[in-house]
């Protein structure tokens, strides 16, 4: 009987320990203003027909009610606040500060504008994603078109090349290679950025959606 009762006793504890803190929790926040509450109800609340004062025990619960009611949404409130504009300080800060740093800086930016293109929606980096024959062609790899205006420098030595081509590497498409290839060999697939980026990072596990289905 007596391993019986205190097994109970443990399962119990941590449940009754939980409602004693948050009963004093609740009475030492809520009791500042439960003072001005009960007073406001009591003399709004005189009608002909009903009238608080006569229920001492339902006042005092509306005006703890109430005084947690106002608290919740002063903590809302400044959370809200603090977190839009600390949150844009920090990361103004983080910036700055990585631009500074001289090997860092090259590897943020890459990072940063990799990121922007991908959560942003602006697919303005990114122009279209396409498959392109790789090593060999029978074997594809997923891609995205950066530049469909070649320099000369490039044109002039291989005529055929057209278009530049990203490829990223998987799970990691922050880093990849440059394909540079006739156009004819980029296989435009409807497939957004951000899908196909899933696809990337979940190597092949989380299949694109057509853009247009």
């Amino acid at each position: 009987m007596r391993k019986y009762f205190f097994a109970g006793f443990i399962a119990l504890l941590p449940l009754v320990l939980t409602c004693i803190i948050v009963i004093w929790l609740v009475e030492l926040v809520t009791t500042p203003l439960t003072g001005v509450i009960q007073d406001i109800l009591m003399h709004h609340s005189q009608t002909p027909f009903f009238s608080l004062a006569n229920h001492e025990v339902l006042v005092k619960f509306l005006s703890r009610v109430f005084a947690l009611a106002f608290w919740v949404t002063v903590i809302f409130i400044l959370g809200f606040f603090s977190r839009k504009f600390f949150l844009r300080s920090f990361l103004h800060l983080t910036d700055r500060l990585f631009y500074r740093l001289p090997f860092v800086k090259k590897i943020y930016k890459i990072s940063h504008e990799l990121t922007k293109v991908v959560f942003s929606g602006k697919e303005k980096t990114f122009k279209q994603t396409v498959l392109v024959p790789f090593p060999h062609k029978d074997a594809f790899v997923l891609g995205f078109v950066t530049s469909e205006a070649l320099p000369e420098i490039f044109t002039k030595l291989v005529s055929s090349i057209e278009v530049a081509v990203f490829v990223p590497t998987a799970p990691h498409p922050m880093s990849g290679f440059i394909l540079l290839t006739p156009k004819s060999l980029s296989c435009p697939i409807d497939v957004s950025i951000e899908d196909a980026f899933k696809f990337l990072i979940s190597c092949g596990v989380v299949y694109p959606m057509q853009k247009n289905p």
